[in-house]
C-alpha cells in the first residue's frame, strides 16, 4: 500500500499549501507533520485523520471486497467543490485517496451526507433504534456483566 502521507502530500502540494498550514489546520505541530509526510515517523490514526480533514478528506473503513465498488462510487460521482476550492476531480488527479494503490488507498474525494454511528452501522442507513448491545451490556438478557448480555455458562 502507498503510504497515505505520500498521498495527502501531492494533494497539499496541488492546493499550494504550506506544511506549517496543513499542520496549523490539524492541530499538530509542524515538525510532527513533516516527520509524517516525509515518511520518518509512523504517525498515529488520529494524525492521519487530522490532517486528511483538514484538507477536507475522510478517512473511511471499509471492507477489502468493497473497496472496487467504493472507488467506482466516488469516481462515478459528480464534481464537487471540496475546502479550499479544488474539484473532487481534481484532487483525484492529482492525490487520490484510491485509484492504483489496489483497491488499499483512502477513499476521500467524496464527503457524502453526514451519519449518526447507527446510520453507518446499520446498512438501512435507519438511526432509530438499535439492535446493538447497549454500553452497559444489560440488553434483553437481563443483568450480565458482559457485552451483549451473554452469560459464561
Amino acid at each position: 500500500m502507498e503510504q497515505p502521507f505520500k498521498q495527502l502530500h501531492s494533494l497539499r502540494k496541488s492546493r499550494k499549501l504550506k506544511q506549517e498550514d496543513v499542520a496549523k489546520m490539524a492541530g499538530i505541530s509542524r515538525e510532527a507533520y513533516l516527520r509524517a509526510e516525509s515518511g520518518r515517523a509512523d504517525p498515529r490514526l488520529s494524525t492521519l485523520m487530522a490532517v486528511a480533514g483538514a484538507l477536507g478528506l475522510e478517512v473511511v473503513l471499509a471492507p477489502r471486497e468493497a473497496v472496487a465498488e467504493i472507488e467506482r462510487v466516488i469516481a462515478s460521482h459528480p464534481t464537487q467543490p471540496l475546502q479550499g476550492g479544488v474539484s473532487s476531480t481534481e484532487a483525484s488527479q492529482s492525490g487520490s485517496m484510491g485509484g492504483s494503490t489496489g483497491g488499499h488507498g483512502l477513499a476521500g474525494q467524496y464527503r457524502g451526507p453526514e451519519r449518526t454511528p447507527q446510520a453507518a452501522y446499520h446498512p438501512s442507513g435507519a438511526s432509530g433504534t438499535s439492535d446493538r448491545p447497549s454500553a452497559g451490556g444489560t440488553g434483553s438478557s437481563g443483568g450480565s456483566d458482559r457485552p451483549g448480555g451473554s452469560r459464561e455458562s
